[in-house]
């Protein structure tokens, strides 16, 4: 028998509460590197199973009844963003890890080839090496600078529209109760100089995440 969307949203609040925990875990320095990794995997899946379980419940909130169809919109939006907050600790934890993991083997490699052997292309320098992890740290910083952004201007978009709706209502019973047109108007206009601040706020985003890759990439 299919779970009924309460269920379901009580059984994804679950999987989203297990996955922080292990990226909790995962971020901890007091973890060794092996259970790192193997809370990363254990949270891949965790979000893997959440996601499943919001496109079913994605489903199930158009048969629900009028009254209760936008409580239940309301309660998939906010854990579509909770999933979506995850997702990119997750994209930080993963990238953190995996160059850990390749600090290690690149090390390795240079202490392997420092044997020598005749014949063979010679093993990089410590210099290089340094190098090398100097810029995946420098690509891992920009690429979740990069992540953070575009989670702000989604959060700032689906802010947008939940104001829009909320505006629309307030304006439909403003009407009902003789409201008067002047007050509308300022209502409106307040409305206009909050979408222009959003607006500066997502240009200022975009300026401050491309000097920081110019700065990077400098490096």
């Amino acid at each position: 028998m299919s779970l009924s969307l309460e269920d379901q949203h009580r059984n994804a609040r679950k999987v989203c509460m297990e996955a922080e925990n292990l990226l909790v875990q995962a971020a901890s320095p007091a973890s060794a590197p092996e259970a790192q990794s193997e809370a990363v995997a254990g949270a891949r899946t965790a979000l893997d199973q959440a996601k499943g379980l919001l496109a079913n419940m994605d489903s199930l909130v158009a048969a629900e009844s009028a009254n209760k169809r936008e409580m239940w919109r309301a309660k998939v939006q906010n854990l579509r963003e909770e999933l979506r907050s995850l997702g990119v600790a997750f994209d930080k934890e993963a990238r953190r890890i995996g160059s850990k993991e390749q600090e290690v083997a690149d090390r390795a490699a240079l202490f392997a080839g420092r044997g020598g052997v005749t014949g063979v292309a010679a093993a990089p320098t410590a210099e290089d090496v340094e190098n090398n992890i100097s810029l995946r740290r420098s690509t891992a910083a920009v690429d979740d600078l990069e992540a953070r952004g575009m989670h702000m201007l989604g959060s700032l978009s689906g802010q947008k529209e939940m104001l829009k709706g909320a505006h629309k209502k307030v304006l439909d019973v403003m009407n009902t109760l003789g409201v008067s047109n002047s007050l509308i108007r300022v209502i409106e206009r307040r409305q206009t100089m909050d979408l222009v601040w959003m607006l500066l706020g997502m240009i200022a985003t975009v300026v401050i995440l491309a000097v920081t890759w110019i700065y990077f990439r400098r490096k």
